[in-house]
């Protein structure tokens, strides 16, 4: 981390990066897939990057203008169609010019004070026509370290909004709900009705309710660009004391913390809930064997017990015939029979006969 940190942070930090390492070297023994292990990896290498901001929502919920708004400069391009159609990583420096750094995604570099402390990164809408946007969106998403999620006054919490939110949450991000265009609502009534209906929608789906703030960026901009009258109104002032609060050294270096330990959190649970499901079918199989075990014995149990009576029968049937041979040779053996045995053939017809 780009910060001054004390013993016990820095022995924090230690002990965070070593646990997260045999996390990834389990992963590996468990060949998880690639994708966790990387996002993984990635959270890991990020412990020692600069704070991570991620600005994400709909495509035309004001997310450029919006961050325009915050750092004082049009920076970004502003447009009511999909016109952030890259991931864009704002840094600071002594000028404002763009780079690719890997695909889909571009560094913007600008002189600006709160880019000493923090990255911030602008996102592809959720909902852009391109479904590449929003693949670079998800995957960026396990990188950040808080992420603003901004909503147009026009239609706030829409169902896809509702699936990224759930996604962001599966990741354990910590979560700010930036409201923009409040310009378009006609009075405070209104505007604390929306905020009202974003608390309950939150608190279904999140389970908690995050910080929420109400804001119209084109008013900041316009207030930060020479006409002040419109600063109180913009709503901008609150977000930027809870951004300046939040994100001091202290509020920075635990969320840069949470963030590998909620990444971290989620791969084990997804791996436990594998290991769950592969018990499951052990135990289901082992059931299936079992009963089947059970049935060959009775199986077993049933053919030795009719083989021994069976065989019962046959010693009985065998007994008897020889008895009665012995009976027929008693009988043919006497010397007045004699004559007989000489008569072959009748001899064999009596011993059918009388024996078998």
């Amino acid at each position: 981390m780009q910060t001054i940190l004390n013993s016990d942070q820095e022995e924090l930090l230690k002990r965070t990066r070593d646990t997260l390492g045999r996390l990834r070297d389990v992963l590996a023994d468990l060949k998880a897939p690639f994708e966790d292990r990387d996002a993984l990896a990635e959270s890991i290498r990020q412990l020692d990057e600069l704070f991570l901001l991620v600005v994400a929502g709909e495509f035309n919920a004001g997310k450029s203008s919006f961050i325009n708004a915050l750092l004082g400069t049009p920076l970004l391009a502003e447009g009511v169609t999909p016109t952030t159609s890259q991931i864009y990583l704002l840094k600071f420096g002594p000028e404002s010019k763009q780079k690719p750094i890997e695909k889909g995604v571009w560094e913007q570099t600008a002189p600006v004070e709160l880019l000493r402390s923090i990255n911030i990164v602008d996102t592809p809408g959720t909902n852009a026509i391109l479904r590449e946007h929003e693949t670079l969106t998800t995957e960026f998403i396990p990188r950040s370290d808080l992420v603003l999620f901004v909503s147009s006054a026009d239609r706030p919490f829409t169902e896809s909004e509702r699936q990224f939110l759930d996604k962001i949450r599966q990741w354990g991000k910590k979560i700010v709900i930036v409201i923009n265009k409040i310009d378009i609502l006609t009075d405070d009534a209104e505007v604390n009705q929306i905020l009202d209906f974003v608390r309950q929608a939150a608190r279904d789906l999140l389970g908690n309710v995050p910080a929420i703030f109400a804001i119209s960026s084109k008013r900041a901009q316009r207030a930060k660009a020479g006409d002040p009258r419109l600063w109180s109104s913009s709503g901008l002032e609150p977000l930027e004391t809870f951004i300046r609060d939040t994100l001091d050294d202290n509020g920075r270096f635990r969320l840069k913390l949470l963030n590998p330990l909620g990444v971290g959190h989620k791969l084990v649970k997804k791996q436990l809930d594998l290991t769950d499901d592969d018990l499951e079918s052990l135990r289901r199989d082992t059931t299936l064997l079992e009963d089947v075990d059970r049935q060959m014995s009775l199986y077993h149990n049933d053919m030795q017990r009719n083989f021994e009576s069976r065989i019962s029968e046959i010693n009985n049937l065998l007994f008897d015939m020889e008895m009665r041979g012995r009976n027929f040779f008693d009988e043919y053996m006497r010397l007045f029979r004699m004559p007989d045995l000489m008569r072959k053939e009748h001899i064999r017809q009596r011993f059918e006969q009388d024996v078998v």
